[in-house]
């Protein structure tokens, strides 16, 4: 039987919304990529909570590519990066903890650092969008409320991962997963409203978990506070990233490895 130490290994790159992605208890898609890949590939943790891409995610993605390309690391076959979460979140003045701009540089360093290694000049990028929030509603919920702006600004994070995902499908190596988009329809579903065109669906103001007057908050199951994943929001997550590495790589399939 071949060690663990010998597979191929897919590297999972993010906040806590990857690390814990592990946990049996939410059962994430860090525990689902063990469950589909076991014996065939090595599915490796590097989630840090609380982290931000332009603090310590730097450092540790450094760490990350010089073990990756070091002489005697097996392939990496697959990285996925999932940040925005923390970066998205407002502070004082309803300014982002890390500035939209910067979050952008910081993603395509990321991914041009690993599309530029002579040792990774294999490996697959798959880039998550962060997820929308869920706040609760009010009868007091506005448009000027700090929770609707922080629904607002995940929003727009979202939507740049998507671009520049877009600007380097020319590779062939790199893919955005619409996960914002997919938690949405997910419980739009719930509504009975999943066959609505996407552009009106999208265009609300009261999408779910908007904490805007009269909107629908995401049910039990769909995360344990605010901001962290539960069962149901992780298992659209791990349905959602099955398709796109299987229909965009399909070599990349458990029973092809």
């Amino acid at each position: 039987m071949i060690s663990s130490d010998d597979l191929p290994e897919f590297v999972l790159f993010g906040d806590s919304l990857t690390e814990w992605s592990f946990d049996d208890k939410t059962q994430g898609f860090g525990l689902f990529l063990e469950q589909q890949y076991h014996g065939k590939a090595q599915i490796v943790n590097e989630g840090q909570a609380g982290y931000y891409t332009s603090t310590d995610l730097a450092l540790d993605f450094d760490r990350i590519i010089t073990r990756a390309v070091s002489p005697r690391a097996p392939p990496t076959l697959l990285f996925t990066i999932f940040l925005g979460a923390n970066d998205a979140c407002l502070v004082a003045d309803n300014k982002e903890y890390v500035p939209l701009s910067t979050f952008a540089a910081n993603i395509r360093t990321f991914v041009e650092t690993i599309l530029t290694q002579d040792a990774l000049s294999a490996t697959k990028i798959v880039l998550i969008t962060p997820p929308p929030i869920n706040r609760p509603t009010t009868k007091w919920g506005e448009k000027s409320d700090y929770a609707y702006k922080t629904y607002v600004s995940k929003r727009r994070y979202a939507e740049k991962i998507m671009q520049i995902a877009a600007e380097y499908g020319e590779t062939g190596r790199v893919v955005g997963l619409d996960y914002w988009g997919s938690l949405i329809d997910a419980a739009l579903e719930v509504e009975g409203r999943g066959a609505e065109d996407q552009a009106v669906k999208y265009g609300e103001e009261k999408l779910p978990g908007c904490g805007l007057v009269g909107a629908k908050e995401f049910g039990e199951g769909w995360f344990t506070d605010g901001l962290h994943l539960d069962v149901k929001g992780y298992a659209v997550l791990s349905k959602g990233l099955m398709e796109v590495v299987v229909g965009k790589w399909p070599e990349l399939a458990p029973e092809r490895l």
